[in-house]
This record gives C-alpha cells, structure tokens and sequence, in this order.
C-alpha cells in the first residue's frame, strides 16, 4: 500500500513539474517570438530610413520645414485634434453595442492613451490590446466583443481611406489602363464592409451606417489637415493637391500594415516612390510626411496623463 501511495505522489509530482516547466516553455518562446518580431520590425524601419536618406536632400527639407507657415501649421493640429475627438466618439458607439456605458470624457481618455501607446511604444501590445485590457480588467468586458469593437472601428476608418484612394486616384495625373473604370469601384469598399460586418461582426451592424459616416467625417477632417501643411508649405499648385492628398491616404493605409516599429519609415517611403511616379517634388513630399507626423505625436502626447494610472480612467466615470 505505501509503495502504490508513494508511486502515485511521484507520478503526480513528475506529471505537475511536466506541465509547468512545458508552460514555461511556452511562455519562453512566445516571449522570444516577439522579441525577434520586434529586431525584425527596427530593422526593417531602419533600413527604408537609410534608403529614404539617400534619395532626399535633408537640408532642403529642414529649409522647406523651417519656413513653413507656423499659424496653419497650428490650424493643422487643431484641425487633427478634431478628427481624434470624432474617432473617440466613433468608437464609442461601437462600445454601446458590447454593452459597455462609458461617458463620453472617459471613452476620450481612454482613447487618448491609446494615442500615446500606439506612437510611443509601437512595439508593445499596443493602444488597442491596452484598451481591450483595460475593459476585460476593470469593467469586465468580454475580450471577444471589445476585439470585435475595436476591429470594426479600425475597420470602418479603413474602409473610407480606400475609398478616398479610389476616388483621388481617377483625378490624379497618372494614365495608366481603364482608368475610367475606376470610378465603378469606388461604392466597393463600402459593399464589402457592410458584407463582413453582416456576416463576422453581427453584433456591430447595428452601428454600421452611424461609424461609416463618422468615418467619413474623420477622414475628410485629415484631409483638410493634410491641405493646411500644403498651404504652410507654400504649395502654390492647387492642381497638384490630388497627387499629395492620394499618396497621403495611400501612406495611411502603408503605415498600418504591420512590418515597421509603428509605420516609422513606411509613410515616408509611400510619398518618397509616389513622387517619383507622380512628378511631384520627392523633398516636399517627404517634408508634408514629417510635419504631418510631427503633428500626431503632439497629439498624442497629452496621453501620458493618462498612462502613469491607466486604471483611474474606468474606476472614476
């Protein structure tokens, strides 16, 4: 009997050691998975830096910047400050829906801190994975309607950025194939979304016509923003705000795809080949690239009021 209890306490003992040192792999190489994703992201970002740097003559683009118009400069960043408000707002719609009840003033400062995760620590989980911990953490929120949440909000932003593009893309001075065609695909991206919505996030189609023409808003809000640096500049050529304001959008949706730290490198590589393609000028376009994320970081930085205690944002609302 003592040798069946003490065989049985040694195979519980082995079994329980197997499994958490089998754990601790696992967490050992989820850790070092993302430590090499994030090497391969600096790397990368790095190297279009080096290569953007060799095709630009920075004092000129230091000289264009200098003299930029300083109050519409500051009209830039109030006007991107707008369109942040509108896209807090959007989201919170979408966060009605999980049900999750936040204040208007709350979902900002959450939104904000998100801001401040998503440019100064592009590395980490990120603005939006700290939001969906904050909801599960202190409100309890399930992490599949907060992802859901958040997804469709992203997704609703991307989608009018897409569709900007088709519509910029007809008007811009570029022949290329069927080019009139292009005007039938405009309606696409918006088709498609109301499809995925319908069919993947049907908890959220509620919400679909409400965030679509917020994103509307949000992103026409940018593009104002966008024409202010080009006025600052003193880009004479309203013929031209096209091409600027394509490779602008088409940069946003560059920037998003994850294979920089934080899209460092992608918008400027964006504007960089487009002016090539599009005859513009490559110094400026990259300047309108660099105040342009001069004045998100700006934006953004207010969010570290709200990161030193993340956690009074949703115990005090």
């Amino acid at each position: 009997m003592l040798r069946f209890f003490r065989s049985f306490f040694c195979c519980t003992f082995d079994h329980l050691f197997l499994n958490s040192h089998n754990e601790l792999q696992m967490k050992e190489k989820k850790r070092t998975a993302k430590i090499v994703q994030l090497l391969i992201k600096i790397l990368i970002s790095a190297a279009v830096l080096w290569y953007i740097f060799t095709k630009i003559d920075l004092v000129e683009i230091g000289q264009a910047m200098s003299k930029a118009n300083i109050g519409l400069l500051l009209v830039t960043l109030f006007i991107y400050i707008i369109s942040q408000v509108a896209s807090s707002y959007r989201l919170n719609i979408l966060f009605r829906l999980i049900p999750v009840e936040l204040n208007e003033f709350t979902n900002l400062k959450l939104y904000w801190l998100g801001l401040f995760y998503n440019l100064f620590l592009p590395g980490g989980v990120g603005g939006d994975g700290f939001k969906i911990y904050l909801l599960n953490h202190y409100s309890k929120v399930p992490v599949k309607r907060s992802v859901g949440a958040i997804f469709a909000d992203r997704l609703s932003g991307l989608t009018i950025i897409v569709t900007f593009i088709l519509a910029l893309l007809f008007f811009i001075d570029y022949s290329f194939p069927y080019k009139s065609f292009v005007l039938v695909t405009i309606p696409l991206p918006v088709i498609v979304f109301y499809v995925f919505m319908k069919w993947v996030l049907p908890h959220f189609i509620k919400a679909f016509s409400s965030i679509t023409l917020w994103s509307v808003f949000v992103q026409s809000v940018q593009m104002m923003s966008v024409i202010c640096i080009l006025y600052a500049l003193g880009i004479k050529e309203l013929y031209r705000y096209d091409e600027y304001l394509f490779l602008f959008f088409l940069s946003s949706v560059m920037a998003s795809v994850p294979v920089t730290l934080g899209g460092i490198g992608a918008r400027e590589f964006t504007f960089l080949m487009g002016a090539e393609y599009l005859d513009l000028q490559p110094d400026m376009a990259i300047a309108i690239s660099l105040l342009f994320f001069i004045v998100s970081v700006i934006t953004a930085i207010p969010g570290v009021l709200f990161a030193i205690k993340p956690r009074r944002i949703l115990l005090k609302r």
